[in-house]
Order: structure tokens, then sequence, then C-alpha cells
């Protein structure tokens, strides 16, 4: 504190206070930005001390060592209590995130499994020439020609069987889709 000139609180509190935020100040924010490392943070929070400092002008020491050692312990409060709130929010965040990961989890697998199930009844109802071939060509991995060789049957009848299996997939897979 540099000023030669006494006020104080109970005497002129505006003029003490003034004098003894331009005198503390930048010691305040030294100590802020030492111990959070950011610039913008620290005058946050030295904003949010001095407030608290004018609301408890009345209580401060009259040296002024020891009224730079409370503003800077309110500061330094101020600084754990940002700190703790941030904790609480990040906690919070991890846990909705973990949530919606679960959930998005859980409603992947149900919409796998409708369609798995979609396909299967689709397959299973078409004529059982077309499934065959269907199911030789997708799981097997033959050809169309190969499957023509083995059916003994032209490979323009493969695809075309092939072809209206996957029609039907498409329109039904679709109209899941749309319901999403």
């Amino acid at each position: 504190m540099r000023s030669n000139t006494t006020h104080s609180a109970s005497s002129d509190p505006e003029m003490y206070f003034d004098r003894l935020f331009k005198d503390t100040y930048a010691n305040t924010i030294a100590y802020l930005e030492k111990i959070g490392n950011n610039k913008e943070l620290a005058r946050d929070l030295a904003q949010e001390a001095y407030l608290k400092v004018w609301q408890k002008l009345d209580l401060l020491p009259a040296a002024e060592e020891e009224a730079l050692r409370y503003i800077l312990i309110i500061s330094r409060n101020c600084f754990l209590d940002h700190l703790k709130l941030t904790l609480k929010e990040k906690k919070q965040q991890d846990a909705y995130a973990t949530v919606y990961i679960e959930t998005s989890a859980v409603v992947n697998h149900m919409e796998v499994k409708e369609q798995q199930q979609i396909i299967d009844h689709t397959i299973n109802t078409q004529e059982e020439a077309a499934r065959r071939f269907y199911l030789l060509n997708r799981e097997e991995g033959l050809t169309y020609k190969e499957i023509a060789l083995q059916e003994g049957v032209s490979e323009k009848t493969v695809e075309r069987y092939i072809g209206r299996v996957l029609r039907t997939l498409r329109t039904r897979l679709a109209s899941l889709l749309f319901l999403w």
C-alpha cells in the first residue's frame, strides 16, 4: 500500500476502498494469475474478491500488510470456489456423456436388431429359389455365374432373383430408416 493519506472504512468507506483497491489490485491480479495461470480468470476472480471486500469493508484489518493478506485470502477462496464449480460441472458433463454414450449404444443395438429382423423376415418370405440364390451369394460368397452353374439356371435368372430380393430389402429397410 503506497498512499500516505489514511482513510478509515468508517470515516469515508468509498475513498478508503478506492485507495485500498489502487494499492492492492496489482498484487491481487499477480497472485491470481500465478495460482490460476489465466489472466482473464484472474481479473474475473479479482473483481469477485473486491466485491466481497467491499461487502466486508468494516471487517478489514487496519494494518496495511494485514489488509493485503486478507484480500489475498479472499482471492484464494474465490479461486478455490471457482475450481470446485469447474470440477462439479466437469463431473456433470462426464456423467451426461456416459449416459448419452450408453443410451446411444442401446439404441444402436436396438436398431441393428430390428434391421436384422426385417432382413431375416424379408429373406424368409421370398420364394425358395430367390432365397437360396441370395443366401448363396451373400453368405457363401458365390458369384452369379457360380450359382447359375451349381443350380443349373442361367446367370440372368440368378441376377433377376437376387435383384428382386435386394429391391424388397431396400424398400423395407428404407421404411424403417424413415421412422427414426
